[in-house]
């Protein structure tokens, strides 16, 4: 797995923008038990926790569309530079919350920040590497490493310094790696110079823009993004209420973001596993195998408890998370580069943009009826995305 020298650069400083946007995007739903114990003197308050990260995760969703617009206008470089201090700032304003409505507006600020940053990553890659899929999977595992982190690092610096410190330590983390994409002109993007992809065995060359593939790619995205959201939000709470044994003592918060931690690790194993695959087969083929491969593990989830949950959430999240490096190595085969920044903008927005509303649904879910039955959802909507698979799958046979 060698890149050449000029394709390094690219996938590493996307790789630390991608890891820091998701130790941020995660960083509340680990806390968020403690933060509405302390504002609303209620920690199991599922409908408000909902429907703060409902405000994060629309303008995250939304701003992917205006990271797009930035990434084609400014350039990856630039759009990066904005999104790390916009997350840096933001991230530190909830330390300062003093109520509700303040942690909603610091939320929505830092979900609006990080969303301008998927579409420059995926741009600068696509446009800098030649092997699209692996560059994918590393820019994947960098994500997912910062998810995985997130849990962990969040509760234990609440643990440490208190919850409002810990979100002021943590958007440290943005400003510090903003000097890079602020120093470094060689990640600006030269025209005439982009490196040709390499398709995967027996794969199509890139063709003109494709709409009803890229519009069924939507429709996946829309539940893929529902099943992302609604998981991730959540599973820190799912295992403080199943994993009941103390093997913290003392720190639940930290006891269910280190085994959040545990099993975002290995989604890092299936970002790594379907970057590699997507350089080597059809990729219409292992996107819809990642999700159809997921769906019973979590199914089970919802209704299992102690190690067994654990293991079935370790195992949804090695197929599940390996679909990202696959369909971000997709999309350029279905439309000419000069439009990409745009295209992933939209796709991402279509991708968080309903997940932000799953955030707020599996809330009411939790509260009115019970935890588990918002992994029941999940799986039902990940199998779904994954049947529209098969008309990717008929798509590419007959063309």
């Amino acid at each position: 797995m060698k890149f050449p020298k000029g394709e390094r650069r690219p996938i590493a400083v996307s790789a630390l923008c991608h890891f820091v946007l998701h130790i941020a995007e995660l960083s509340f739903p680990a806390v968020a038990l403690l933060v509405t114990a302390d504002l609303l003197q209620k920690p199991e308050a599922y409908e408000k926790i909902g429907f703060a990260y409902f405000c994060f995760s629309i303008l995250f969703g939304i701003t992917q569309i205006l990271g797009g617009f930035l990434t084609d206008r400014l350039g990856p470089r630039k759009t990066m530079f904005i999104y790390l201090l916009g997350a840096g700032l933001s991230l530190a304003s909830l330390g300062f919350a003093q109520s509700y409505s303040m942690l909603i507006v610091s939320l929505a600020l830092s979900g609006a920040f990080l969303g301008l940053y998927h579409p420059a990553g995926m741009a600068l890659i696509s446009h800098k590497t030649s092997q699209h899929g692996t560059a994918m999977g590393i820019h994947g595992m960098g994500g997912n490493f910062g998810l995985a982190l997130s849990p962990f690092l969040a509760a234990a610096l609440a643990a440490a310094l208190g919850w409002r410190k810990g979100f002021i330590a943590l958007g440290a983390i943005p400003l510090l790696v903003a000097l890079w994409p602020l120093l470094d002109k060689k990640l600006e993007l030269a025209p005439e110079n982009h490196p040709e992809p390499k398709a995967p065995e027996n794969d199509l060359p890139q063709a003109r823009f494709l709409l009803v593939p890229i519009l069924i790619l939507f429709a996946m995205s829309v539940l893929n993004g529902m099943c992302y959201r609604g998981f991730t939000t959540f599973l820190p709470a799912y295992f403080a209420a199943k994993i009941s044994a103390p093997l913290i003592p003392g720190a639940k918060a930290l006891q269910a973001g280190s085994f959040t931690t545990l099993v975002l690790i290995l989604g890092m194993a299936g970002q790594f596993l379907g970057g590699r695959l997507a350089d080597k087969y059809p990729r219409e083929k292992l996107f819809t195998a990642a999700f159809l491969l997921a769906v019973p593990f979590l199914f089970l989830v919802a209704f299992l408890a102690g190690t067994p949950l654990l293991i079935s959430a370790m195992l949804f999240a090695l197929f599940y998370f390996s679909n990202q490096p696959i369909v971000n190595s997709l999309l350029p085969q279905y439309a000419p580069r000069i439009i990409l920044g745009r295209l992933y903008g939209w796709f991402y927005f279509m991708n968080f943009g309903a997940g932000a509303f799953m955030a707020w649904i599996a809330g009411v879910i939790a509260e009115k009826i019970a935890l588990n039955y918002i992994f029941v959802l999940l799986a039902a909507l990940l199998f779904l995305a994954g049947s529209l698979g098969f008309i990717l799958i008929r798509m590419r046979g007959k063309r």
